[in-house]
């Protein structure tokens, strides 16, 4: 068996076979769509995201006013619902309209910069909304089990549980951003995320 860069030739029973090396195509996502994806893939993406981002937008919208025209909806309960509607309005207003226009494209052509931001924003504002959903049932937890007496969330337990929610989700969240690992175009080449 013989070796080149660019064939592989090799003999079996007196026979010479020789076959070409596959050379790897390198689709830049930033540059134009990915070819082993048909084009009608991408409209029905960008039609999903559009409904999908619509209905987000204007739902979490709906939780914000309701809540701010409402002064006895401001509890400190509902701190944390509302900071829940304000992370997932900024992950759809950012990751869903970026998406929208990058799939009604076929391909990421905003940019790098653009992939970071989208990837840095959709990946920040989901971990707070994770982290809120997850403050959110620890105080449940409290009320409903009552581990340590009748302990009510007050505003300042509000407000701590949601500056650890933002703190904790930019701490890890950013370090991609000045280089520790990165953010990088999704396999489908239309959408950012970590490079896990």
């Amino acid at each position: 068996m013989a070796w080149t860069m660019d064939t592989l030739s090799l003999s079996v029973n007196a026979v010479s076979y020789t076959v070409a090396a596959e050379i790897p195509t390198t689709d830049d996502p930033f540059s134009g769509p990915i070819k082993n994806i048909a084009p009608w893939n991408f409209t029905v993406l960008a039609v999903v995201m559009f409904v999908v981002t619509s209905l987000s937008l204007t739902e979490n919208f709906l939780v914000m006013f309701v809540t701010f025209k409402f002064k006895q909806l401001r509890q400190p309960l509902n701190y944390i619902i509302v900071n829940l509607a304000i992370a997932d309005f900024l992950v759809s207003l950012t990751g869903g309209l970026i998406s929208f226009l990058t799939n009604a494209r076929g391909y990421f052509f905003l940019g790098r910069w653009a992939c970071v931001l989208e990837g840095f924003a959709v990946t920040f504002f989901g971990i707070v909304a994770l982290w809120s959903l997850a403050v959110l049932s620890f105080e449940r937890f409290f009320v409903i089990c009552r581990p340590l007496g009748n302990i009510r969330l007050q505003a300042k337990h509000a407000i701590l549980g949601l500056l650890f929610v933002w703190t904790f989700s930019f701490i890890w969240t950013f370090p991609p951003v000045l280089g520790w690992n990165r953010y990088t175009v999704s396999k489908i080449g239309t959408t950012c995320e970590p490079d896990w």
